[in-house]
């Protein structure tokens, strides 16, 4: 079906659009990352989680139907976001105001908490099935994030 496969690329390109503006985004903070504890949690946050965010791209793009060399092109535009928002964050970091630096890292962190708070929580919870592992595990994550946020606080005092 032609306007099937229509809509599953398009839902593909959408999805390239909103992983590559998450990609800049994580990769900014990477870049304004200004001590050694920092950049070592952000990369191991980024190491851990990019390549499913990589092969959940990939099967979009393969279930779509799209023609491999288009396919290509696409994911190649996709890897070279990650080093842009390196770039941006280390010149903002570099020759900007400090308090560009500040503004820059508030909307990086705003946008991870409004995605996580507004899609992938509630998305996890449409379904009842395994509440309780999922809340548990939602509540692993935040002590975690805070437990591995006192540590860095310490390595840095």
């Amino acid at each position: 079906d032609e306007e099937g496969s229509l809509n599953t690329g398009r839902s593909a390109v959408i999805l390239l659009g909103a992983l590559a503006v998450h990609s800049v985004l994580e990769m900014t903070a990477l870049g304004l990352a200004s001590t050694f504890g920092e950049s070592a949690l952000l990369s191991l946050s980024i190491a851990l989680h990019q390549p499913a965010e990589s092969i959940a791209l990939l099967v979009a793009f393969l279930k779509s139907g799209m023609p491999k060399p288009l396919i290509i092109k696409y994911l190649s535009a996709f890897s070279a976001m990650g080093p842009c928002g390196v770039a941006l964050g280390m010149a903002v970091q570099e020759f900007a105001a400090p308090v560009v630096d500040a503004v820059m890292l508030a909307v990086v962190a705003g946008t991870f908490v409004y995605v996580g708070a507004t899609e992938v929580i509630p998305e996890e919870w449409e379904e009842q099935e395994h509440k309780w592992k999922k809340f548990g595990s939602l509540l692993a994550g935040i002590v975690s994030v805070f437990a591995v946020t006192q540590y860095t606080m310490t390595l840095e005092a």
